[in-house]
């Protein structure tokens, strides 16, 4: 069976139960094979048979339970959430200045304050805890409110029902005239759940998506030769297999070719990971991202995009993160069905201690509330998938591609690391011992006036100016104009 693949940005997405209703949604579709999705980087793979799918359908699916979507592209930056600090700064100069007044209240009721004093600070606590809870608050608000549109509810749900129930008592107690509200709780508690918000979007943004900073690689601009010879700047999605394009010393090549000139010098190290230039020579393979030595370099595309190696890995990376390990499978689970289980709790706390353990309406209420507010499962949903997101990102800063879901859970059971590629696990570049000062000053002059990471070494530490007239001869070494020599152990013993 013949299958479409393709990643999609979610829009709308606040937790790891957005993610599971999803792929819930989409999994019970006719022809879709895997929905896998990930809360962090607000992305989700799908897998599907396109004789009874295509993307639009499966967009429209996606917006029938209330999020949208688009078709993911190299180089879509990651959507931007907006600042929470206006809410968060608004809910603690409200917070700060309600607990002034609570104070006042409640030294007030043990001393002589009267009802009047007393009703008309509770009305300048409601004043000041009314924008807190309707702006503010609104956080919590708008992503309950869309699911419960659609028949669901987030693990913003018992928040928003914790939030409105605290402001409505407190407000219905004010008009009462009682001594009792609760409008220092409900600032209180929006503001410590932004500041919960505030540090969780921060994690977001630092686990982000490891695969942007390969496929930003391919994000330049290349030099592509026509048909008559002319040379034409276009950007690299532009490209197309078969054009031949031009690479100058030290520029990046765009997209996976092979070598038309008869000899470069690249640097590979992004794929490699080896520091040290490879020898190409004509007709030889060079991928995209690797940065030429010794140009210019003529190539011929023969992958773009997805299809070249390091789009690829960028893609396998991808897959890796919104691939789900056991353990996240197992968080997805409990955080899907805990929160019926929350609202559920809060109702028996009420009704446990105002009917069974005589405890006054207020007070079984705020039991409630805790109940609602402390039992919110936003850590078990979000901690897992944002943990093995950043995990993934943090090793592939160190040269380390995660190919698997579960292989970092399985990492704790090894004991033993077999390498393939030994220059990747020594030191990048070779110890240089020249213990003759002299010698080392003189090639260093001849050194400097070429850009190999070797000859660079040997001029490290040295204050010296290049032998005018040099030539480089690339593969080989540099020579000037009076014979000297450095380079290749063949190149220095040819002596003309």
């Amino acid at each position: 069976m013949t299958q479409a693949s393709l990643t999609f940005a979610l829009d709308g997405v606040n937790c790891a139960g957005c993610i599971a209703k999803i792929e819930r949604h989409l999994g019970a579709q006719q022809g879709v094979v895997l929905a896998r999705g990930n809360a962090t980087v607000k992305r989700i793979r799908l897998v599907w048979d396109p004789a009874l799918q295509t993307a639009d359908t499966l967009i429209d699916q996606i917006r029938a339970i209330g999020y949208d979507a688009l078709p993911f592209q190299i180089g879509d930056a990651a959507p931007v959430e907006p600042s929470l600090l206006p809410q968060l700064g608004l809910a603690s100069f409200a917070m700060m200045n309600i607990m002034a007044i609570s104070f006042a209240v409640w030294a007030g009721v043990a001393t002589d304050m009267g009802s009047g004093s007393m009703q008309f600070l509770h009305w300048i606590s409601a004043g000041l805890a009314t924008p807190v809870v309707l702006y503010s608050g609104a956080v919590f608000y708008a992503p309950s409110l869309r699911a419960l549109r659609h028949g669901s509810m987030t693990m913003d749900t018992p928040i928003s029902i914790a939030i409105a129930i605290t402001y409505l008592a407190s407000l219905f107690e004010t008009l009462r005239g009682t001594e009792h509200v609760y409008f220092d709780a409900v600032t209180t508690l929006v503001f410590f759940l932004l500041i919960g918000r505030v540090i969780e979007r921060a994690l977001k943004r630092r686990s982000g998506d490891a695969a942007e900073n390969l496929r930003n690689l391919m994000q330049i601009d290349a030099r592509r030769e026509g048909a008559d010879g002319r040379i034409e700047t276009v950007a690299a999605g532009d490209l197309l297999p078969g054009d031949v394009i031009l690479v100058g010393s030290g520029e990046r090549v765009p997209a996976d070719g092979a070598l038309l000139s008869d000899h470069a010098q690249v640097d590979e190290s992004v794929i490699t990971g080896e520091t040290l230039p490879r020898e190409v020579t004509k007709s030889q393979a060079v991928v995209a991202g690797a940065i030429v030595h010794t140009g210019p370099a003529r190539l011929q595309v023969t992958h773009i995009g997805e299809d070249a190696q390091i789009g690829k890995i960028s893609q396998m990376i991808t897959d890796v993160v919104a691939n789900k390990s056991a353990a996240q499978q197992r968080a997805d689970q409990f955080a899907r069905g805990y929160i019926p289980l929350v609202l559920g709790g809060g109702v028996a706390g009420f009704a446990l201690w105002y009917f069974l353990l005589g405890a006054s309406f207020a007070d079984a209420l705020m039991i409630a509330v805790a109940v609602l507010v402390v039992t919110c499962p936003c850590a078990a949903g979000l901690a897992t998938p944002a943990v093995s997101a950043r995990a993934v990102n943090m090793l592939m800063r160190a040269g380390i591609v995660v190919k698997s879901s579960d292989a970092l859970e399985r990492l704790s059971d090894a004991n033993v690391v077999v390498a393939d590629k030994t220059g990747t696990l020594s030191e990048p570049l070779p110890v240089l011992q020249v213990p003759d000062a002299a010698i080392r000053h003189a090639a260093a002059r001849l050194a400097a006036g070429s850009a190999h990471p070797l000859a660079k070494m040997l001029c490290d530490g040295l204050d010296v100016m290049p032998l005018p007239d040099l030539r480089e001869i690339p593969g080989q070494g540099i020579e000037a104009p009076d014979g000297a020599r450095l380079g290749s152990a063949q190149f220095v013993g040819g002596r003309r």
